[in-house]
């Protein structure tokens, strides 16, 4: 399962469960519709876009560094309203991981660049549907980066993802393109 995070409940995150080529995408609220989802669905991996550890100093944690020194814009988990969603995800980490779900961290603007060789979320939704993937459910900018973060935690599972940074600041991101990963060229 992929989620977007929002930094509040009061607005929606996204939401993808991914099946075979399908991922059906929703909204929710509160960190309980998102525990009972994880449990109803059974889900053994949750990707998350939100950052799931504070820097040790400073503001920027080892992951974050390296990523920009990769070329990708990344925010600082201790900016402005981030550090809320920092709070919410690593709150919700912890309440998943005792009930027996791992939660990795993702970014899934880096990962439609790596993927799709493009930041743009329309391209991702156009790419997925001439490849023969469907998308059910609304496509608004936090579905779709769900939906790109659950195919990053299917590469994880699949062992072609990279871990960058170090213990406890850990950011999973594709380590194949799309091309790559099908053998095929890119339109």
């Amino acid at each position: 399962m992929g989620l977007d995070l929002a930094g509040v409940p009061k607005n929606a995150s996204g939401v993808a469960l991914l099946n075979g080529r399908t991922l059906r995408t929703l909204l929710v609220h509160e960190d309980r519709e998102i525990e009972e989802l994880c449990e109803r669905e059974k889900v053994g991996l949750l990707a998350v876009d939100a950052p799931l550890s504070l820097p040790e100093r400073g503001s920027l944690r080892p992951s974050d560094l390296l990523l920009i020194r990769m070329g990708f814009r990344v925010f600082p988990p201790t900016f402005s309203g981030m550090r809320s969603l920092t709070l919410r995800g690593i709150s919700l980490r912890r309440r998943l991981r005792r009930r027996g779900i791992k939660v990795i961290e993702v970014h899934p603007r880096t990962s439609g660049r790596i993927l799709f060789g493009t930041p743009y979320r329309e391209e991702w939704i156009r790419f997925l549907g001439r490849k023969g993937w469907r998308v059910r459910g609304g496509t608004g900018a936090h579905e779709l980066d769900a939906c790109v973060s659950a195919l990053t935690g299917l590469l994880y599972l699949q062992g072609k993802a990279m871990e960058v940074g170090e213990k406890g600041g850990r950011i999973i991101i594709p380590s194949i393109s799309w091309a790559h990963y099908h053998g095929e060229k890119l339109p």
